[in-house]
């Protein structure tokens, strides 16, 4: 037989308590954690937003642009400037179509910034990895203030992926169950 529900009213536990602090340190700890990671992701938005403005600037009569901007879509900007001047019946054509790519490039470079905010490792490294294939490309046309400037952005990307590494390793562990991969794959 079982028991019936108690209705009566029971007495409300206090909370635990943390006479050290302890929890409040975790939890600042962590919110630090987040904020570096994401002040690192965004550095990619950053790097996306000038390059578009370089490159608008640049097709479009500017001689000045961001040293944080990407040097490839420099390049490609220059390309297509020179496309127009040679080609002066179809030179907005041709600036518009430069202006379309290089807005793809530095698109790239957001996407990387809204994965890197969602805490992918991923993102952060390939990133990385352009950004610095990109900063060779600075070193290659002697832009000596593009290249401190991509030096620096290079570092705060690796605080952000630095930050989601100890994120990572204070994260609860998901406990893996051999059914988490399907056996029957390629069983008639």
């Amino acid at each position: 037989m079982t028991q019936p529900f108690d209705s009566s009213p029971q007495p409300v536990q206090p909370p635990a308590q943390d006479p050290t602090g302890e929890m409040y340190r975790v939890q600042a700890a962590l919110a630090d954690l987040v904020r570096r990671m994401k002040s690192g992701a965004n550095n990619f938005y950053w790097i996306a937003a000038l390059s578009v403005i370089n490159s608008a600037m640049l097709q479009f009569g500017g001689g000045m642009y961001f040293v944080v901007g990407l040097a490839g879509t420099l390049f490609v900007d220059s390309i297509f400037v020179g496309m127009a001047e040679v080609m002066p019946e179809s030179a907005l054509i041709v600036k518009v179509i430069g202006l379309v790519v290089s807005a793809i490039v530095a698109g790239i470079f957001a996407l990387f910034g809204v994965f890197a905010n969602r805490a992918m490792k991923w993102a952060f490294i390939v990133g990385m990895i352009f950004y610095a294939i990109d900063t060779l490309l600075m070193l290659a046309f002697q832009e000596w203030m593009g290249l401190v400037f991509h030096v620096f952005f290079l570092f705060g990307l690796f605080g952000g992926l630095s930050a989601l590494n100890k994120l990572e390793k204070l994260a609860p562990k998901k406990p893996s169950s051999p059914t988490d991969f399907p056996t029957n794959i390629g069983t008639p």
